[in-house]
Parts: C-alpha cells; sequence; structure tokens
C-alpha cells in the first residue's frame, strides 16, 4: 500500500524496486491514492492500481476491503502503519515501523522490509515507473528535443514550502548566462506564477507547469541535468531519477525529508520559510554543474 501526495508516493518507489528484484515473477499490486495513481499507468510490472478515495463512505470501504481479500495476496507491504494488513486474507505482511530520530522517510520504508527478508539499496533497475515509446516521444516534443536542461520547480503544496519568485528569477537568469536551457515544472496551481517569470525571463526558458501528466513530469525530469527545487514530490521525483539537485528548505527538516539522489544539496536557513540566499543557492547550482 502506497500513499497518496506525490511526493510521498515517489519516496515508496526504491521500496517497488526492491521487491521487483527480490521477487522477479510476481504480480505487484498498488494502492494509492487518487492523485498520484496516475504514475503506474501501463507499467507491465504492476497487475492492478488499486485506487483509494478518502472520501468513500463505510459502505464502499467494506466493499473495497472486501475485494482486496477476494485477491489472497502472498504479501502485503504497508507503507502507512494502516489496518489494511490485519484485514487483508495474505500469506504474509510487513510489521509496522515507527519512526526514530534522524530517518529519512525513504529509510523508513525500507526498514518494514526487514520482516520479509529483501534485500534493500541501489537498485539496479528503477522500475516504479515505465515509459512507452510514445510517451518517450511526447516527453521529448515538450521539451523540444532538448535534453540536459536545468529543470526549476518553483511550486510546493504548502505555501510555507514556497522560495520566493524573486529568487528563483535570480539564479534561473545565472543559469541561462552560463548557456543551459531551463525548463519550468509544476502543476495547474505553479500556472500563475510561471506565468509572471516568464515575462521576466529570457529567451531559452520553457514553461511546462499544468501541461504535462504525472508520466510526461517523470519523463521531462529524466531528461533533465540538474533540478533546482522547494521541497516537492517533483523534488523527490528527481531523487528517484538520481538527478543532481539543489532542494530549498524551510519548514521541514531536510534529514528526515530531503532529497536522496548521489549528488545533491539540501539548503535551509530558517525552519519557519524558505529563506535562502541566493547568492548560496547559485553556488550550489554552480559546483554541481560542473
Amino acid at each position: 500500500m502506497s500513499l497518496t501526495n506525490i511526493g510521498d508516493v515517489v519516496l515508496t518507489f526504491p521500496v517497488f524496486d526492491a521487491l521487483h528484484a527480490a521477487f522477479p515473477d510476481a504480480v505487484i499490486d498498488v494502492v494509492a491514492g487518487q492523485k498520484a495513481a496516475g504514475f503506474f499507468g501501463g507499467n507491465p510490472r504492476i497487475g492492478r492500481v488499486i485506487v483509494y478515495d478518502k472520501g468513500m463512505s463505510l459502505v464502499k470501504v467494506l466493499a473495497w476491503v472486501a475485494d482486496l481479500r477476494r485477491q489472497r495476496y502472498d504479501i502485503v507491504v504497508d507503507l502507512r502503519n494502516t489496518f489494511l494488513p490485519f484485514v487483508v486474507n495474505a500469506a504474509a505482511v510487513t510489521l509496522p515501523c515507527f519512526a526514530r530520530g534522524g530517518m529519512h522517510m525513504k529509510d523508513k520504508h525500507f526498514a518494514r522490509l526487514a520482516s520479509l527478508s529483501v534485500k534493500v539499496g541501489p537498485a539496479a533497475v528503477r522500475s516504479a515507473i515505465v515509459l512507452s515509446s510514445a510517451g518517450r516521444m511526447a516527453c521529448a516534443r515538450l521539451t523540444g528535443g532538448k535534453e540536459g536542461y536545468v529543470l526549476v520547480a518553483a511550486g510546493a503544496a504548502d505555501h510555507k514550502k514556497r522560495w520566493h519568485e524573486e529568487g528563483f528569477l535570480e539564479v534561473i537568469r545565472h543559469v541561462r548566462s552560463r548557456g543551459y536551457d531551463v525548463v519550468l515544472v509544476g502543476d495547474r496551481n505553479d500556472q500563475e506564477v510561471a506565468g509572471r517569470m516568464m515575462k521576466a525571463l529570457p529567451e531559452g526558458v520553457v514553461d511546462l507547469c499544468g501541461r504535462t501528466t504525472l508520466l510526461e513530469l517523470a519523463g521531462v525530469v529524466e531528461r533533465a541535468g540538474l533540478a533546482i527545487t522547494n521541497d516537492s514530490g517533483i523534488m523527490h521525483l528527481a531523487s528517484y531519477s538520481d538527478k543532481p539537485i539543489v532542494a530549498l528548505f524551510g519548514p521541514t527538516d531536510p534529514s528526515l525529508y530531503g532529497p536522496w539522489s548521489a549528488r545533491c544539496v539540501a539548503l535551509r536557513k530558517s525552519c519557519s520559510a524558505v529563506d535562502v540566499d541566493p547568492a548560496d543557492v547559485i553556488a550550489s547550482v554552480d559546483e554541481l554543474l560542473c
């Protein structure tokens, strides 16, 4: 069972990879919220994508659980400490894992696999997201055929996690001065901010906010050379794709929810708001672009 918010779901992708490596012939069904279900479409390694709607009535929840019980799963991997393992008819279930101080959420998810003796670590194959040839071609069209660009995600679900537009503009202008193309990404809620930024930016910037599906967004992230993000689902998606990342933090503790790619920097000055100095962001970007 995965989670609902985009970033929370992406943090579970390494668990999917570990399960696929441990049980290569298994059919894996995924329970996910409505917003994140689109990540799993067309993945041949997934049997069913079972959508859980938090707004369901009690009658519908009982019918939903009854359907899961009829599947007679061999293993249930619960990543939320829910009631599900106790009501689904499964041969084995993961045990609950309660947070320990300083444990990153990705590692907390991995800890749940200990009861199954599943080996965890860097995945040889990232299998949670599968793009078709047509999907990859669509991503190439969206980005004008470019690759290795700097991806900028100025949005975040919580406004307290958003860095100010002026800071992003200063960093993007610097990136363009170094000759790198820039692609803005986000959902429909970010279109207004992106529109204002585009009016103040030089050529060489593409705005894809609100113009991609989740799978297309994953493909656009995969084509990037570096990501500059707030604490957001896109940050975790860039982490899963193992992209260099400069992540900007405020209220959230990056030791628990920060980026987790091989080369990444989490900048945090205040625990009440994203109040990072643009000069520090530019220095980190330059270091990762070298």
